[in-house]
């Protein structure tokens, strides 16, 4: 609820509307191109009404329409430049989406060039052949030997129709899943993406009422039909996207449930508050493997110094950017430090701390005033220099502040 009062859900659902105008019909065709040199692009049809299903009666008629549209795109008929263009396409939508899918999950760095290409090509192709397998799990779901079976059966009939919904509703959640565990750049467990996707496909399938009624309303005034159709894709393509990222926005919430009291934003904190976090951490995470105890995860951390999730996060990442510590690869992540820790001083790590991000700065224009707070903090620099900089985390892990 947090985050879309926020609006930033629904800022993005909007961008990704016009992103999904102009990318959709070169992804379906890519996809189409996939599916027909795999001998199973009759599949595609059934896939699309599924995904229109909240259309209702109109699902039949878009269906037909955008198929018309991809197969009269035939990818293997037009030319270099054009399949080019094709890809470029699809390659800017689906970072769009991730960029928004990042935000989500607070990941600061999207993929890299070679990683968008492998991977996104990677999902164009393997998606097809994901989606050819559940409709066969779903058409064999329907033998006629299973459904004679069942209609012999008292309530046979409600039995099929209710194997149908948890089939739908099981490959929906799947398919919901897979994507929120592909697109953002940062690791999903696959139980709070499959709860995302659950969460998703029960208001999908609930939206369908909602748009059944809309499109009933308007075949009333079909005079105003024509203008009201466009209008009305386009609201549903944002409810659409708005639906994905909030269910994303679960598996969030359900994969860091710490963060859910905090949200994403870090808050307010003062430079000395900084600072003695930054510190605070690297003498935890050096003093436990020096006296090899087992190493702490970000929420462990966090739940120790009772601080704020993000702020840990944040202060992690800086510790982590300046060589001091770096990730095991368990799940979830713990932390360790990088080199040798036996003479490292608190004044070394201030000092990197302070200097972190530093060339994000803006050179400023030279001036009597500046030049002497730079003389200034040179002289304080020196002081400290001399006054403590023999103290290290692990011979003074018991140290008081007033010492």
């Amino acid at each position: 609820m947090r985050d879309l009062i926020q609006g930033q859900l629904s800022l993005r659902a909007m961008s990704l509307v016009f992103t999904t105008v102009i990318g959709f019909f070169p992804l379906l065709a890519l996809t189409f191109s996939v599916l027909k040199g795999l001998g199973v692009h009759n599949e595609l049809k059934p896939a699309l009404l599924t995904l229109l299903q909240p259309l209702g009666e109109r699902a039949n008629e878009f269906t037909d329409q955008i198929l018309s549209y991809v197969e009269a795109m035939q990818v293997g008929l037009i030319g270099i430049t054009s399949v080019g263009l094709l890809l470029y396409i699809v390659m800017e939508m689906m970072r769009k989406i991730e960029s928004s899918f990042n935000y989500i999950w607070a990941v600061k760095r999207g993929r890299s060039f070679s990683n968008r290409i492998s991977e996104y090509l990677f999902a164009v192709i393997v998606s097809p052949l994901l989606l050819f397998l559940s409709i066969s799990i779903t058409s064999s779901a329907n033998a006629n030997l299973i459904q004679q079976f069942l209609e012999n059966l008292s309530y046979g009939s409600l039995i099929i129709e209710f194997i149908a919904l948890l089939i739908s509703i099981l490959l929906m959640s799947l398919a919901f899943a897979f994507a929120y565990g592909f697109l953002p750049n940062t690791r999903v467990q696959f139980s709070s993406a499959f709860i995302g996707g659950l969460v998703t496909t029960i208001v999908w399938k609930l939206m369908g009422s909602v748009f059944q009624g809309f499109f009933i309303a308007s075949a009333r005034e079909s005079i105003y039909l024509a203008f009201a159709t466009p209008i009305a894709v386009m609201f549903f393509v944002y409810i659409a996207w708005l639906v994905a990222l909030v269910g994303s926005s679960i598996a969030f919430y359900h994969q860091n449930p710490a963060k859910a009291r905090s949200g994403r934003e870090m808050g307010k904190q003062s430079i000395s508050q900084r600072e003695e976090l930054g510190l605070s951490l690297a003498s935890i995470i050096i003093n436990r493997f020096n006296e090899g105890l087992e190493p702490l995860s970000e929420d462990e951390l966090g739940k120790l110094l009772s601080s704020n999730p993000i702020v840990i996060e944040h202060s992690l990442d800086a510790l982590e950017s300046i060589g001091l510590i770096t990730k095991t690869g368990d799940d979830p992540a713990r932390f360790l430090p990088k080199r040798s820790v036996t003479d490292c001083t608190l004044v070394e790590i201030w000092r990197a701390l302070r200097n972190y991000d530093d060339e994000q700065l803006h050179e400023t224009t030279e001036s009597d005033d500046l030049a002497r707070v730079k003389a200034f903090q040179s002289r304080l620099d020196a002081v400290i220099e001399k006054e403590l900089s023999k103290i290290t985390f692990i011979e003074n892990k018991n140290l008081h502040a007033g010492e």
